[in-house]
């Protein structure tokens, strides 16, 4: 059963468009525009958040055919994410390769209600499937179970394979992504999670800049606020000497890319639900310079699973 979904996509998808983030500039007045209410709807693919652009975008020129359109319930499966969280991403990842008609919900990042009224905690991804009566958290176990139930198609991914090299690139790069990253996520308010000034300082203070422990760097005896907020903006000062490294680092991947549809040589796999999901966040760096097959891959998962990079809105 699994190569036909890659054969049927593959046959289809005749080219990848080869962009940069510096193809083109988007003014913030106008991503502002075009982004995506914090509880779209998806009809068979999440509404894409920058729609009311009109540019040359990092899309492949033809789509390639995705499953019928599945409708699976009523009220349709909600999930509940952040759109910056890869582990988010996987979860989403999975109902547009599969086409599965659902509602995602971009709970604010200072959201700790909804959460916890679900699953008892500030968490994300939740899944919620109300006609059935089921809430489940982890994302690896939402992609699990809405690739095996046989009511919502056929399976389509196979089993992680063990990519020592894969993990040991993203282990020896981590710092240098997550020092462009993270400032970047909360510099406006464009990315829904973040829309608003007090979810924008909750992240700040959660999440602790390269060099700290994250103990420390919560604990307001040893920082307050401002001093996190200067070591944001110190690590954006950093751009010019990090994103030579970034790019790199892209460009050791390269070889470790089997092809456009699939980063392993077995075929579709959860390897690249890991993959993608924390890939698509390196979009966000305005200067980075993806090699071909890097670029290739990442503008084919973005089409099959339906989840826009942030090219237009690199900062």
């Amino acid at each position: 059963n699994f190569p036909s979904f890659t054969m049927m996509r593959s046959l289809a998808l005749l080219c990848a468009v080869i962009a940069s983030s510096d193809a083109f500039s988007v003014s913030p007045v106008g991503l502002r525009a075009g982004l995506m209410s914090s509880r779209a709807i998806s009809q068979g693919r999440t509404a894409a958040p920058l729609a009311a652009l009109s540019m040359q975008a990092a899309a492949p020129s033809l789509s390639p055919a995705r499953p019928p359109s599945l409708v699976p319930g009523s009220p349709l499966p909600r999930i509940y994410v952040y759109d910056h969280c890869p582990f988010c991403v996987r979860a989403r990842m999975i109902f547009g390769l599969k086409n599965i008609k659902h509602e995602v919900r971009f709970m604010p990042n200072d959201d700790v209600k909804t959460p916890t009224d679900l699953v008892g905690k500030k968490i994300a991804p939740i899944l919620e499937m109300p006609y059935l009566g089921e809430v489940m958290k982890e994302s690896m176990d939402i992609v699990k179970r809405i690739d095996e139930d046989p009511a919502l198609g056929t399976p389509i991914l196979r089993p992680a394979s063990d990519r020592a090299d894969i993990k040991a690139w993203q282990k020896a790069h981590a710092n240098t992504f997550r020092a462009l990253q993270r400032p970047r996520y909360v510099m406006t308010g464009l990315l829904p999670e973040f829309a608003q000034a007090e979810a924008r300082e909750m992240f700040i203070k959660n999440h602790q800049m390269v060099g700290y422990e994250k103990a420390d760097w919560k604990d307001d005896s040893k920082f307050t606020q401002e001093q996190r907020k200067a070591e944001y903006q110190k690590a954006l000062e950093q751009t010019a000497s990090l994103l030579p490294q970034a790019n790199a680092a892209l460009n050791d991947l390269e070889a470790l890319i089997f092809s456009p549809e699939h980063c392993s040589e077995m075929g579709l796999s959860y390897d690249d639900i890991d993959l993608f999901a924390r890939l698509r966040s390196i979009t966000i760096i305005r200067g980075i310079v993806m090699p071909p097959k890097v670029n290739a891959y990442m503008q084919t998962m973005s089409s099959w699973a339906d989840i826009p990079l942030y090219t237009a809105m690199a900062l």
